[in-house]
């Protein structure tokens, strides 16, 4: 067991950090639009400020002085892992599920509490002595099963981020890889104290809340230098469930735009009047929900916008090569059934009525 020594500086970090913690919750809850979202992410802060604290006290020895909060801090451990796996979730769904749901997740915690109450009942005296090399005879069955299940909460969070994002995702976004680097860190800490609960020592809660008022910086620095972050994760993943269910994902989408440019541009596709989105679907072999979505989510235009687009280039060259021709000619030339609506895409494309632009060109 390493001998705890009084530090000053590091009282002051704990405490300093635990405050910090708790302006942090507080502000989240006092927000001028508060949401579930923050209401969640100041109810995660307010227990980080509450196990800072109770570091606080075990490293001064003012827990002697309440040894009633003496191990309470194992119950904030799991309320504060089912939460914060709450608030990812809100985070990147979006979505705002009953408080029905969210109460399963509080069900470790309300079984350790009533363990830990009834433990000291039956103790009836609560006896926390202090040896040169620091807590004696810390019941470690409390803070195991406190671990255990945050541990749990946080290999869930990692895991349903992971699966919500594409590799492309993981190696190109910045914003992912910091949220997936935050869970991280959370879990080898998580994991670090399981392996010295393990090795049979007791935990060192001075260096564990060190680490978490570390955290806490870092996070601040983050949120400062990055306001939107949270929204970009969201943007994220509501750009990955667009993929997951579209039906060109598979697709080779450079050699389906050649495809569709050689049936326009090569075969003149467009001249015919009655042309259809089937039509085009049928000639390449697609549905028409395919090349609708290629045309929408690549090309970032309608299919008639698309045809349309080639009709009036066409119409152009022919203006400029026969000016004596009329414009209904021309129109029904370039497949438009009648002298309205070619002179409304004209119109719309160009700026400019067909008669306007050939005297521009005269």
């Amino acid at each position: 067991m390493k001998i705890q020594i009084a530090n000053p500086l590091v009282d002051s970090f704990l405490l300093g950090s635990a405050i910090t913690a708790l302006m942090y919750s507080v502000g989240e809850f006092f927000s001028y639009h508060r949401t579930r979202k923050q209401t969640l992410l100041g109810i995660v802060f307010f227990f980080t400020a509450y196990i800072l604290f109770q570091f606080y006290l075990l490293s001064t020895r003012l827990i002697l002085e309440v040894p009633f909060f003496y191990l309470s801090e194992a119950v904030a451990v799991t309320l504060l892992g089912a939460f914060l796996d709450e608030y990812l979730l809100s985070v990147t769904s979006g979505s705002v599920r009953s408080f029905r749901r969210l109460g399963l997740k509080l069900i470790p915690s309300s079984i350790l509490l009533l363990s830990l109450v009834a433990w000291k009942v039956y103790q009836k005296e609560i006896r926390i002595e202090y040896l040169p090399e620091g807590l004696a005879d810390r019941p470690r069955m409390f803070v195991s099963i406190s671990l255990l299940v945050y541990f749990f909460f946080l290999i869930k969070a990692f895991l349903r981020l992971v699966q919500q994002f594409s590799w492309q995702s993981l190696k190109q976004s910045t914003t992912i890889k910091i949220g997936l680097i935050i869970i991280l860190f959370c879990l080898l800490e998580a994991f670090n104290a399981i392996c010295i609960l393990i090795r049979g020592a007791q935990i060192d809660y001075r260096m564990t809340g060190f680490t978490i008022g570390t955290f806490l910086i870092i996070l601040y620095i983050l949120r400062q230098a990055f306001p939107d972050f949270f929204l970009e994760v969201r943007k994220i993943v509501a750009e990955e469930k667009k993929a997951k269910i579209s039906q060109i994902g598979k697709l080779d989408l450079k050699e389906l735009r050649k495809q569709l440019e050689k049936l326009y541009r090569d075969e003149k596709i467009y001249q015919e009047e009655k042309l259809s989105l089937r039509e085009i679907a049928d000639r390449l072999d697609l549905s028409t929900h395919q090349i609708s979505e290629f045309l929408n989510t690549e090309m970032k235009m309608s299919f008639y916008q698309y045809t349309n687009q080639y009709r009036i280039e066409e119409a152009k060259r022919l203006i400029q090569k026969e000016p004596d021709r009329s414009f209904l000619a021309i129109a029904y030339d370039v497949g438009f059934g009648s002298k309205s609506s070619f002179n409304e895409a004209f119109k719309k494309i160009t700026g400019l009525s067909p008669r306007e632009f050939r005297e521009r060109q005269l």
